[in-house]
């Protein structure tokens, strides 16, 4: 069946099925694999939250993120996403496959509480998965009004073996204090970036400029929404570290996912 992606939230229908879903645990995680772009050796995996209403249609993760901030959701999702993302990697490894790296997107908003990285543990103790292969994910343009409070806490799970990574690179406009601040060790080109290699010539020297600014501070560099045999060459060429996108795979369901993943050591 053919779905829509909705991309207007602000129904009051819309909300309080929103509500429903998540207290009915109806939103679902799916996984889009990343790639070593020198190797083809999976990297990891990025867990992505998903919501299909009761009438079919998926509805974009730009329209219902935002809502369930606005709604207070965010950190009740937020810890469900932790806990489903835990369990899952305890089931593959149950079934002798691993996923290496399970990068988690996170709001700010659930970083403010200082129990942020006692959960955290817990939850992959609870799980018996190593904390080491875990990264959180930013967006650059959702850290803007960062606090002193933030940097403590994103100190405090790199100090516990936690990555950093900093997503939709260039969309936002504190670059460089962001950068210059926080304990980031991924860094992950936007795909709207990726998306005009080969098509605007603007693209490369910017693409180039990312990788090389990453580079000089011992970051890797991850490039999103590779769809394109070019654009993983240019990104090859430009000496890009790690890769995900349709070329590879699209996110899947956790059953799908595990086909994909290694053998366990």
């Amino acid at each position: 069946m053919n779905t829509v992606l909705l991309r207007s939230p602000e129904s009051g229908n819309l909300r309080r099925e929103l509500r429903s879903a998540v207290a009915r645990r109806e939103l679902a995680l799916h996984y889009q694999p990343k790639f070593r772009l020198d190797t083809g050796e999976l990297e990891g995996v990025e867990a992505l939250l998903r919501w299909r209403r009761q009438s079919g249609a998926w509805v974009s993760p730009t329209a219902f993120m935002p809502l369930l901030e606005r709604m207070g959701l965010i950190e009740e999702v937020g810890s469900w996403i932790f806990d489903r993302a835990a369990a899952d990697c305890s089931y593959w490894r149950a079934k002798g496959r691993c996923a290496r790296r399970v990068a988690i997107n996170v709001s700010p908003l659930q970083l403010r509480d200082a129990r942020a990285l006692a959960a955290v543990r817990d939850t992959c103790s609870r799980w018996q998965v190593p904390d080491t292969g875990l990264d959180i994910e930013l967006t650059e343009s959702a850290l803007i009004d960062y606090s002193d409070d933030l940097v403590d806490m994103l100190e405090q799970l790199s100090a516990a073996n936690i990555t950093i990574a900093l997503d939709d690179f260039g969309c936002g406009y504190s670059s460089l204090s962001l950068l210059s601040r926080l304990p980031v060790r991924h860094l992950k080109i936007d795909r709207s970036f990726t998306s005009q290699l080969g098509l605007n010539p603007r693209a490369q020297p910017i693409v180039e400029a990312i990788i090389r600014l990453g580079q000089t501070l011992g970051m890797e560099i991850v490039a999103e929404g590779i769809e394109t045999r070019e654009q993983l060459l240019e990104l090859q060429l430009l000496g890009c570290h790690i890769g995900q996108g349709f070329l590879f795979s699209r996110a899947v369901g956790r059953d799908q996912l595990m086909k994909l993943l290694p053998a366990v050591n």
